[in-house]
């Protein structure tokens, strides 16, 4: 495990890094965006020298000569452009870059097309803007990551050399993965590293540890701009998530060396240090932070147990930065453990059932469980395979974490436990095989429906016949028999009514007005309504069959009810003068309802669940149209 006393890398630590404490830069003299352009403008052939400090192997720091070429401006950006002779290489970003001794910015930018020139074009960020943005957290969310200059498009420089699925449109999609054995980590009493500016920086964004102690981190490396006196550290130079507030832990690490190529230069990073602050601020200029621990108990805390066929397979701790792109980063985490700790191929038939449970500080735990079924999609000569395992867990970050998570309420959430559990084997998504339902129904008597459902690949079957329980005091008595003729029938005088057979997927397509109303509302009442009305949504599983029956109440004609609702205006409500409305101030007390139509009542009843690992196909819906007469 991490932290794991271990006399080697105390003596590591010792050689690598050096002191045993911080130790921050005085004050660094710096150059403002302006005070460059003005240097180029008034330089012969407005070329400046200039270089910066980055490491390409191990801690030594090593100067890069570059030439500033020219400044580039557009709403929101501004970049100080430059020359050099060698390539931009993933872990340069943040790089600080100086004129005669003084600090000018980050080097973040590279130009991004392939080429054999003698030369590369880079972009720097200036220090100026980096910390006049961290000092006024602005809210430049929509920056634009790329950029064009001269026909050439910019793009940050990449902090990684491996792409992570579901990430790819994080700062470039590559990322550092990296595992340490359980007793082969840095001891969190171990000396604490000299920081400088052109020191590497690593940037955690997850992290997981198993049963054994093995933890698993996916990272960004880049490199250090600034240090100031108080502490603060700035790094990077582009935006990295681009989510402003936000909280990853950060550390230091040695470079095992650095590769260069035309296609796609990288450092590769080796031994890291414990972690030694956080990152707590990620905008349009770059990263900054704190080196304190303080904020890292806004990390996001997850369990995750794996199971085949209910027996254990492995249990993991997860981490996860706090941003507002933290449910998506959770979700690769979860597909990256999957695919290593043996969830269902895409081409494997099976069954991923998935037991949840969200603790919400105040609030009761919002609990689900539900069933997923591996899929094959066909689109002409293509075929598409989606694992059980991964449409699991998407539906879950999505539907469920990330709806709480990005509430209005500003839930805390404080910890999820998570339990998947592989059931292998073949088709196992039920079809409606047959059905049995009388067309003509015996006022008073209850009827019954006999159903059949059956496996594509006929693996399985299972029937049920289920009583359908109206309740016939609300159903006015017909005027005509069993066996009386269509002929002799005036429409307005028939008793009729629909019974429908659907699935999960398509119950909430039939709601009628009142019960879209009641079961999705527009509006809520405070959180506790939220959360009531979120977790009746979730008892609506995919293991479940819904039978709806639809009967009209009385003969006659039809006679529409108008949109109404009781005391829309309360009395104490204060009438606004200037513009007439009534002003009702902390909301409603109570939920108003309008009722549309009265000339259909509804019954609905939802069968057993299926058979353990079974589901039921998500596309079903039957409607069956019935007559309620009197017995001859």
């Amino acid at each position: 495990m991490r932290r794991n006393l271990v006399l080697g890398l105390i003596v590591f630590l010792f050689l690598f890094f050096g002191q045993t404490a911080y130790v921050f830069a005085a004050d660094q003299p710096k150059m403002t965006f302006e005070e460059v352009e003005r240097l180029i403008d008034s330089s012969p052939n407005k070329e400046v020298r200039a270089y910066f400090k980055s490491v390409p192997r191990g801690i030594e720091l090593k100067s890069y000569d570059v030439i500033l070429r020219g400044v580039h401006r557009e709403p929101g950006k501004k970049v100080i452009m430059f020359v050099m002779s060698r390539h931009i290489a993933a872990g340069m970003s943040g790089s600080p870059a100086y004129v005669d001794g003084k600090l000018i910015g980050a080097v973040a930018y590279s130009f991004s097309n392939f080429t054999f020139s003698s030369y590369t074009w880079g972009g720097i960020s200036p220090i100026s803007l980096m910390t006049e943005e961290a000092e006024l957290d602005n809210q430049n969310l929509g920056i634009t990551r790329t950029f064009n200059y001269g026909g050439m498009l910019f793009k940050p420089i990449i902090v990684g050399n491996r792409k992570i699925p579901g990430l790819e449109s994080v700062s470039g999609g590559k990322f550092i993965v990296t595992t340490s054995s359980a007793g082969t980590t840095t001891a969190t009493k171990a000396a604490k590293p000299a920081l400088k500016a052109g020191m590497p920086i690593v940037v955690d964004l997850v992290e997981w540890t198993d049963e054994k102690g093995e933890t698993t981190t996916i990272s960004a490396m880049g490199t250090i701009t600034y240090i100031g006196d108080d502490g603060k550290v700035f790094a990077f130079g582009h935006p990295f998530l681009n989510s402003r507030k936000v909280v990853y832990s950060f550390r230091t690490a040695e470079v095992i060396g650095t590769v260069d190529s035309e296609y796609d230069s990288f450092k590769l990073s080796g031994k890291s240090s414990e972690v030694l602050g956080a990152i707590t601020f990620d905008a349009a200029y770059g990263i900054s932070g704190v080196t304190s621990l303080d904020e890292l108990s806004k990390l996001h805390d997850f369990t995750l147990q794996l199971k085949r066929e209910g027996k254990s397979i492995q249990r993991f701790s997860i981490k996860v930065a706090d941003s507002v792109l933290t449910p998506l980063l959770a979700q690769a985490a979860f597909r990256m453990i999957g695919q290593t700790y043996g969830a269902p191929l895409p081409q494997e038939s099976s069954v991923t059932q998935l037991e949840t449970r969200v603790e919400l500080d105040g609030y009761e735990p919002i609990v689900w469980k539900e069933l997923f079924a591996s899929e094959i999609m066909r689109f002409g000569p293509s075929t598409i395979y989606l694992s059980s395992y991964d449409q699991a867990f998407q539906v879950f970050f999505t539907r469920i974490y990330g709806s709480l998570f990005g509430s209005r309420y500003d839930f805390k959430i404080s910890n999820v436990s998570v339990s998947a559990n592989f059931i292998s084997g073949r088709d196992r998504i039920l079809k409606l095989g047959a059905y049995k339902f009388p067309n003509k129904i015996i006022w008073g008597e209850n009827p019954v429906l006999e159903i059949l459902f059956v496996s594509q690949d006929n693996s399985v079957a299972i029937a049920k016949s289920i009583p359908i329980k109206i309740e016939w005091d609300k159903v006015e008595k017909p005027v005509y028999k069993k066996d009386t003729l269509n002929t002799e029938k005036a429409s307005e005088k028939v008793v009729w009514g629909a019974l429908v057979i659907n699935s999960a997927a398509m119950f909430f397509s039939t709601l009628t007005n009142g019960e879209r109303q009641k079961f999705l509302p527009e509006y809520f009442l405070g959180p506790e309504d939220f959360l009531d009305h979120f977790s009746g949504q979730l008892e609506i599983t995919n293991q479940k069959i819904f039978i709806r029956v639809n009967v009209r109440p009385k003969s006659g004609l039809l006679d529409e009810t108008i949109a109404q609702a009781e005391d829309i205006i309360p009395k104490e409500a204060v009438a606004d003068n200037d513009s007439e409305w009534y002003v009702i101030r902390g909301g409603l007390a109570g939920r108003k309802n309008t009722v549309r139509e009265e000339n259909v009542i509804f019954f609905n009843f939802d069968l057993p669940q299926a058979l353990g690992g079974y589901i039921f196909g998500q596309n079903m819906f039957e409607s069956i149209s019935f007559e309620v007469v009197l017995e001859n």
